[in-house]
Order: structure tokens, then sequence, then C-alpha cells
């Protein structure tokens, strides 16, 4: 049953290397010891480090010993890896999205604003792949070239066609209620590890990217020169939550207190901001009783309704009220300012 993920893990791995060569290297096995193979388990880690966290975290607890079977265990952590997955780059393509908005001031096609009214309220793995799709021939219509550029190959037909499957319901505590012989478990386990490995091929330019979260920047001045900015920020790509810290300065700044996907850490300019759709809640300061039960995490929008956001954590499985952090009120005044951006003309000026 180690073979179970080997096949996944090798396929990933050749399509990652296409968009960073340097990694080659894990692939080459001892050429004065034909008996020595690649060690899987040494590419599985280099693919939780480099895919973005959201997605990486899933991947470790897919790959870890425990999902070896293939049981209902397995199934269940391949439907949350998928959804995982599909989440974050529908989160990409919106933010991206609100931005070319903002910059050149188009209306959404009706069909489309009333679509995602209706969907964004209650994300589900089905709603998700309508964002891809509907956000992906939005792109094409308008002539948007994505932030990734890569993706332009990636919005196809075949991937569109990938993320159309049975995925079952939820219950109120988030488990998937799956009601299958043991037969059934086994076949779509082997059904659903085959269209993970074919849309984590298909989005494995990311790993060109980096996903970081700017904690603070600094204001540096000396005389007679031009101000510096110092980012403090955490680069949120790692086989763990002990995310490598670091800091730059730059001539230009960021936004802070933000989780932004980057093309260069080192030229700050180019970034998405994808608040308040992503997270980071590590950074919040416990100063009063009211944040004891505040968990630090990073954090994926899942509802807002009656004013109140709702998100999922990565590392923390229970529920938690995220409505004490201090900059609360600024993400929900986010969230608004994002439905109204996405609103039908009639329905804004209404």
């Amino acid at each position: 049953m180690s073979q179970v993920n080997e096949d996944l893990i090798r396929r990933v791995f050749e399509e990652m290397v296409k968009h960073k060569p340097a990694l080659a290297k894990y692939l080459a096995a001892d050429e004065d010891d034909p008996s020595e193979t690649v060690d899987t388990r040494v590419l599985a880690d280099m693919i939780i480090k480099h895919f973005p966290w959201p997605i990486g975290v899933e991947l470790r607890r897919l790959f870890s010993g425990s999902m070896r079977q293939l049981d209902r265990g397995r199934l269940d952590q391949l439907f949350k890896t998928i959804e995982r997955t599909i989440q974050f780059l529908s989160f990409v393509m919106l933010a991206q999205l609100w931005e070319e908005k903002i910059k050149r001031k188009f209306d959404f096609p009706k069909e489309y604003a009333s679509q995602f009214k209706n969907r964004i309220s209650v994300l589900s793995l089905g709603n998700y792949t309508w964002l891809i799709r509907a956000t992906g021939n939005l792109f094409e219509s308008l002539e948007i070239d994505p932030f990734m550029p890569e993706m332009k190959e990636m919005l196809h037909k075949k991937l569109y066609e990938a993320l159309d499957f049975w995925v079952p319901e939820r219950n109120e505590i988030g488990h998937y209620q799956i009601n299958l012989t043991d037969e059934e478990i086994q076949k779509r386990c082997v059904e659903y590890e085959d269209k993970l490995t074919f849309i984590l091929q298909n989005i494995s330019f990311i790993v060109k990217y980096k996903l970081v979260t700017i904690r603070e920047i600094k204001v540096l001045k000396q005389k007679h020169k031009e101000p510096r900015f110092n980012h403090i920020m955490d680069l949120l790509n790692n086989s763990d939550s002990d995310f490598k810290a670091t800091e730059m300065q730059h001539d230009v700044f960021a936004d802070s207190n933000s989780v932004l996907l980057m093309k260069d850490f080192k030229v700050p300019e180019e970034f998405l901001n994808l608040s308040p759709l992503i997270i980071d809640t590590r950074p919040e300061i416990i100063d009063s009783k009211e944040k004891f039960n505040l968990k630090k995490d990073i954090f994926m929008y899942t509802k807002f309704s009656n004013d109140k956001l709702m998100y999922v954590g990565t590392e923390v499985t229970e529920k938690c009220d995220l409505s004490y952090l201090s900059n609360y009120p600024v993400l929900v005044e986010q969230f608004k300012e994002l439905l109204t951006a996405f609103a039908a003309p009639e329905t804004i000026n209404s």
C-alpha cells in the first residue's frame, strides 16, 4: 500500500520541475549504485514545501502513513485536499478580478453577478468550481491577463470537466456524509486520486510564487535620503506551520497585515492581496479575556451571514469565533466592498 501515493507524487513533482528546474536534482538517483531509487518521501516533502500552505497542509495529511489504505479516512482526505486546492485557486482568481474591476471600471454580466451573489454567501466545493469556470470565462471575454500567466494554459475544458464530480454533503460539524460499501470507497479513492493528480499537475506553476503574510512595514528614513520600507513577513510555504520569517527592505511598500500572493517577495509591488478571503490570525496579540479562545492559524472564508464572516482553519479543525480579532471590522467592511464590486449595476443603483 506504500505505492498508493507514489504515482501522484511522481507525476506532480515532474510537472513542478518544469517550473522550478532546480528541483530536478531530487529526481536523480546515484549513478554508481543502480539499485538506488528516487526516494518519493523526499519528493513528497518538496511538494508540500513548495505549494501554498492551504494546499500543502492538506497534502501533508494525505501523504502521512495513516492515509495509505483505500478506506473512508483516505477518501475523506482526498475530498478535503481537492476542495482546499480549488478553494485557494478560486480565491486567487476573485482577488485579481476585484483588482481589475477597480482599475478598469467595467460592469459584470448580469448572469455572473446574480450567480455570484447567490454562491458567495455560503461556499461549497460546487461553488468553488463555478467560480473557477465562470471567472475563467470572464478573464477570456474581458481579455484579462492572469496574475500568474501560466493560468491561461490551465483554464481549459479538460480542467473544467475534472472539477465536475460527485461530492457528498457535509453534516453540521463539517464531516462528509458517506454511505458507501468498502468496494465503492476503494473505487472512489482511486478515481479521486487521479482527479487530484490532474488538478495539481495543472496548477503546478504555482510553486513559482510566494504566499506571504506581511506582519508589519516599518519606514526607514535617513537624512537627505529617500525612505526605505522594511517588510517583516512570513513565507507561508512550508511542510509545517513553523513558517520562515524574513525581513526585506524596498523602495516601495506592499499591503500590511495581509496575506499576499507575490511573484517575487524581492519585488513587492507585484502581488495579489487575498484579504478578506484568506487571513492570518497568528500576529494577533491576546490582550483581553475575549480573545482567549481565538486560534492562531491561516483561515479561509466560507460563509457570510447576518454581517458575520465565518472561516475554516487550515491546522485548526474546530469551529472558531474570529469576531474578536482586532481587524475583524475591517474584514467585514472589505467583504461588503467585494459584494458591492461584484453586484450588477441595477442592484447597486437600487
